[in-house]
């Protein structure tokens, strides 16, 4: 797949790992349920918390999957898919033109034997915005799709971003930027015969991303402030979760989750929440 060539946001998509940072995102709450009874959720409102925390690791940080959002707004030509499952980008355009789309469709599929399977299907669309004839900012429209079979269970992974990604200083390379749009999560697992430790679980985590600031010379601190309103909801076993809620963006990887006016402080870089 090397050579695929594609005008993009520089980013890195980190597949399989991604998935199962997804995969755990939801399992991770499973021997934690209590009751919440005014939207008969299962699951506790804290849990949930970690869920949507641990969503967001899988979002911001590219080592866990998504986009690599401390590259900036530098634009990629050469796309590659390789063996393992990662879109990985491999030159960058110095000098991108204003107006520059590019709309392609990636597959990719490795049967490693009769019980271990990767399907995997991604649509990227991008094109480069201008403020005077400098560019200024990119849009992003990115879909995925992936199914891991192993012994003894399935994995279903699905993504969609559609992000307004603006400099904050046009013509300045590495300079703060803000991004606007929605991001939708899913992931599932099945397995051949869950149990109490191992049950089947299931997760949807809905964001709307408002105003958040980028310095993508700060790492691991790139997400200086924004908010983002989000719904999330899904299964462990028999126990359910449906949650709306907020989200304020404090720096220093830390993030205020409010749910029906309880409020959680949850860690970027591990998932945690307090």
């Amino acid at each position: 797949m090397r050579g695929i060539k594609i005008l993009n946001m520089k980013h890195k998509y980190k597949i399989i790992v991604l998935l199962l940072a997804g995969i755990t995102a939801i399992y991770t709450s499973c021997h934690k349920l209590n009751m919440a009874p005014t939207n008969q959720s299962t699951v506790s409102k804290k849990e949930a918390s970690v869920q949507i925390a641990q969503s967001l690791v899988g979002i911001f940080n590219p080592e866990n999957g998504g986009f690599d959002f401390k590259s900036g707004l530098s634009m990629p030509t050469d796309l590659s898919l390789n063996k393992k499952g990662k879109i990985k980008v491999q030159s960058v355009d110095p000098q991108p033109q204003c107006g520059a789309k590019m709309d392609t469709t990636i597959a990719f599929n490795l049967d490693q034997s009769d019980t271990s399977k990767i399907d995997i299907w991604a649509k990227v669309k991008y094109e480069l915005t201008c403020t005077n004839g400098v560019p200024s900012g990119v849009t992003a429209n990115d879909s995925l799709n992936m199914t891991m079979a192993g012994s003894g269970f399935t994995m279903v992974l699905k993504m969609g971003e559609n992000l307004i990604l603006r400099s904050l200083n046009p013509g300045v390379e590495h300079a703060q930027y803000s991004f606007d749009g929605p991001v939708n999560y899913y992931a599932r697992v099945n397995y051949t015969k869950p149990t109490t430790d191992q049950p089947n679980v299931e997760g949807t985590f809905n964001y709307n991303f408002k105003s958040i600031v980028v310095d993508p010379t700060k790492d691991p601190d790139f997400i200086l402030s924004g908010s983002a309103a989000f719904s999330s909801k899904g299964s462990i076993g028999k126990n359910v979760w449906n949650y709306k809620g907020t989200i304020t963006f404090l720096g220093g990887h830390k993030a205020k989750i409010t749910i029906d006016g309880t409020v959680y402080t949850a860690d970027l870089m591990t998932g945690e929440v307090n």
